[in-house]
Formats: C-alpha cells, sequence, structure tokens
C-alpha cells in the first residue's frame, strides 16, 4: 500500500503550565508535559519571545542540570512534541520543503535535506509547530496573569480532528513523505520527498546507499537470466543519475566562474574521460582512483557501448570506435555484450561513485557529532559481542 503524503497524528499527552505565587506576591511558573500512552514519543524545547517568536533551541538536559538562561530576557520555555511514531516533522526556511526525522538535535544543527542548509532545530519548525508555539506563549502569559495553574489535553484535542471544521489550537500533526531511510554514517532516520538527499542529523548524502540499492537489484536481475546489453544501459543509467546529483550540488555549493560552472552543468558522463577530467580539475576528485589503467579503458568503453545500445541498436560505428577504443569490431558490426562485463562494469561504478561521494564530502565535511556517537555506539556493540 502506498503510504505517501499520510498523516500522522500527535503522540498526545498533557501539557502544563504550574503557577505559583509567593506571599509577596511574586510569580512563579514552569512548564511540563506528560504521556500516558504507550506509544512512541520524543520532545525537544525551545526559547520563544512572549509574541511567539523561536529565537533558540534549548540542549537535552541530563540529571540534576539547570536550564540554561535564554538568549533575551523574558522568553519563554516551550515543549514541542512529536508525531505518533515519535518523529518531527520540520521546514527549511531557505528552500520551503519539508522532512520529517527520527529527532530534534540539540547539541549540533539540523541538515536540510533537501538544500543542505545547517541550522539550530528551532530554525526548522513547520507551520504547524509554529502556530503551536504562539498558542503556548498565549497560554503561559494567561495563566501568570491568572496566577492559576493550565493544562491542555492533546489527547482530546486529536480527538476533534477531523469533527470540528477547523483544527483545534495548539494541535498539529505531520505528514509521511516518500523515501525513508537510515543514514550509513550516523545512524539517523530521515523521511524526505524523492530519492537523494542529506541526512537530516549529520548532513551526509545517501547517494551512494541509493546507487548501491540499485546495482544490487540489477545485479539480481542479471543472474536471473535477460539481456546483457540492457543491464549494461541500466548500471551506466544509475551511475549518470547519481553521478549528476551530487555534480549538481558541487556546481551549486562551490563558487566558481560561468565558464567553469558549464563544464559540468547539466552534463552527462557519456564521455566518461572527459567528465572525470573536468571533476579532478575543477574539484581534486578523480573518480578513477585506485583504477589501473585497464579498468579505467573498460569503463570507458562500456559507456560508449550504453551510448550505441540505446541509440543504434547495438550497431557499431566509427564515432563509437574512435571514442572508445574498441578495435575488436569495426563499422555496422553488432555488440555482443557478456554478464561478467555488465558485472563488472557495475563493480567498478560504485566504486567511483563512492569515490565522488567522499570528495563531496571533503569538501563539505558532515557534522562530527552524531558521527562520534555513532562510532561510540557502534564500538559499544562490538565489545558487547565480542564478551559474549
Amino acid at each position: 500500500m502506498n503510504k505517501d503524503f499520510q498523516e500522522i497524528g500527535h503522540c498526545g499527552g498533557r501539557l502544563r503550565v504550574e503557577v505559583e505565587t509567593s506571599e509577596d506576591g511574586g510569580v512563579a511558573y514552569s512548564v511540563g508535559y506528560s504521556i500516558s500512552s504507550a506509544g512512541p514519543a520524543a520532545f525537544f524545547m525551545i526559547y520563544a519571545l512572549p509574541q511567539g517568536i523561536p529565537v533558540a533551541t534549548i540542549p537535552a538536559l541530563g540529571l540534576g542540570q539547570e536550564m540554561p538562561a535564554p538568549p533575551y530576557p523574558g522568553c519563554f520555555p516551550l515543549i514541542i512534541a512529536s508525531d505518533s511514531e515519535g518523529r518531527f516533522g520540520h521546514r527549511c526556511e531557505r528552500c520551503g520543503e519539508y522532512w520529517r526525522s527520527s529527532g530534534a538535535p540539540s547539541a549540533w544543527p539540523l541538515t536540510c535535506p533537501y538544500c543542505g542548509l545547517r541550522a539550530p532545530t528551532h530554525a526548522f519548525l513547520t507551520l504547524g509547530h509554529r502556530a503551536y508555539v504562539s498558542e503556548f506563549c498565549e497560554l503561559i502569559e494567561s495563566a501568570i496573569d491568572a496566577g492559576k495553574t493550565a493544562t491542555i489535553d492533546m489527547d482530546v484535542l486529536a480527538d476533534k480532528v477531523g469533527k470540528d471544521t477547523e483544527k483545534p489550537r495548539f494541535y498539529y500533526s505531520e505528514v509521511s513523505q516518500q523515501n525513508q531511510f537510515t543514514c550509513g554514517a550516523c545512524g539517523a532516520w530521515s523521511d524526505v520527498l524523492g530519492r537523494y538527499a542529506y541526512c537530516s542529523s549529520c548532513g551526509t548524502r545517501n547517494d551512494i546507499a541509493e546507487l548501491e540499492a540499485t546495482i544490487n537489484r540489477i545485479r539480481k536481475q542479471m543472474n536471473g537470466g535477460g539481456a546483457p546489453e540492457v543491464f549494461v544501459k541500466d548500471v551506466v543509467g544509475a551511475f549518470d543519475t547519481t553521478a549528476r546529483k551530487l555534480v549538481d550540488e558541487l556546481v551549486r555549493l562551490v563558487p566558481m566562474t560561468t565558464a567553469r560552472q558549464n563544464r559540468l552543468k547539466d552534463k552527462r558522463f557519456h564521455n566518461l574521460r572527459a567528465r572525470a577530467n573536468d571533476l579532478s580539475e575543477l574539484f581534486g576528485i578523480n573518480v578513477f582512483d585506485g583504477f589501473q589503467q585497464g579498468d579505467i579503458d573498460f569503463a570507458a568503453m562500456m559507456f560508449c557501448r550504453r551510448h550505441v545500445y540505446e541509440h543504434s541498436g547495438g550497431e557499431v560505428d566509427e564515432k563509437y570506435i574512435k571514442e572508445s577504443g574498441d578495435v575488436s569490431v569495426r563499422p555496422k558490426q553488432t555488440l555482443r555484450e557478456t554478464k561478467e562485463n555488465a558485472h563488472r562494469l557495475a563493480g567498478l561504478v560504485t566504486k567511483m561513485v563512492r569515490t565522488l561521494h567522499n570528495g563531496f564530502h571533503d569538501i563539505f565535511p558532515a557534522h562530527p557529532i552524531p558521527l562520534k556517537i555513532e562510532a561510540e555506539r557502534q564500538s559499544r556493540t562490538k565489545t558487547r559481542r565480542e564478551l559474549q
């Protein structure tokens, strides 16, 4: 069943503003959130001005830690809860796109999966979150003015959704997207529109994971039979799509002259040697790193063959012989492909994309904190296994 763009309800619970009045007339307040359901739930905190304007993300507090001072006097500390799957929705102020993540880090910035913007969590609040923040601030002010504790039951509000003409105040929900993936670098979960994206937590791109999944599917199809030339087209097509995503990001993010941009902008990889030379000269990324000369010659030849299969029905012409260096055939000859060639090519394109991916992140590194946390988690897991 297609679960794209399905509404995901709030996790529920009770929001409480506790107000205490001292004998000398002073008023103190605190905010709290309790939840009794067995479903997933998560929370993060922000500071907001009384006008409902988010201004800072509050770091997750350990036992006995005091809340840090707000960036401006008079700020309210607010609690934002997850959806019923324990996920958080986010909206980028720069590109306007929406996504969900498995958490809302406060010790390091989030990354927009689409445009790569890094900013604190409070900068990526959804429109629903912002309406909630405004209502929350009003609730605190009214509770202080009245000198009485105020409570909002989110479970009751959730029951009203769909029954009233308007959504209840304070209530917000999230929406599933299309591609739910786990980052291979930091282990964080993201739910994004489309296939290719940055990890919301560490900023590592998922292009290599998407390519490997496609290549694995093609390999299984090859092993099940079929025309090898079709698989050659599929392998080169997978490389071309993935490599262009990374190259487009490099062209977009790296300052360069228009002439340099035009060397790679919207260019396909039919001429593999030329595009590899462009990447090396413009960004210092050698996609042939670790290749023997025979591997380079073979990959370049197979990319030329893909063009012949795609546009000439597999029939060789002078241009193919000149550009590929394939002297084993003559004009008008029909190419005879092998499954072994297709498998070899699949391995080489995977290696090239991995090199391009690593080169991209040499220029635009992932955030180190989530990478360190994941490395420590994996180390602990390995130690426990060795002790068992």
